[in-house]
């Protein structure tokens, strides 16, 4: 069974949450509920750090592509940080990986974004 945690920062005009667990068909409303209760709370720039993330599924990719889509409107951005390998893979297959920045760990996200 997935499920999923979340732990959220700020880091000057960044937000950053950390997510844990997988994102599945289960989990993917939860966390597109987290991200748009983030953009009402003013984050323009969100990092979604992905250190403990296990699985991603296309549900779940499609949630961060219709922010992203959506903050993009808003002169915001999402950008991803710390992917395993099996997280990338999956977002290379779906082109995901084209959109957004991908950093190698949060302290790269946070410099370069």
């Amino acid at each position: 069974m997935a499920n999923i945690v979340f732990k959220e920062k700020k880091h000057e005009d960044k937000f950053i949450i950390q997510v844990s667990g997988e994102i599945d068909a289960k989990t993917a409303p939860e966390l597109k509920v987290k991200l748009e209760l983030s953009i009402e709370n003013g984050a323009t720039k969100i990092i979604l750090d992905f250190n403990e993330l296990t699985y991603i599924s296309s549900a779940g990719i499609g949630v961060l592509n219709s922010i992203q889509k959506y903050l993009k409107e808003k002169s915001g951005e999402i950008v991803l940080t710390s992917l395993s390998k099996e997280v990338k893979d999956t977002m290379d297959l779906m082109y995901f990986t084209k959109k957004v920045k991908v950093f190698t760990n949060l302290d790269g996200a946070l410099v370069g974004f």
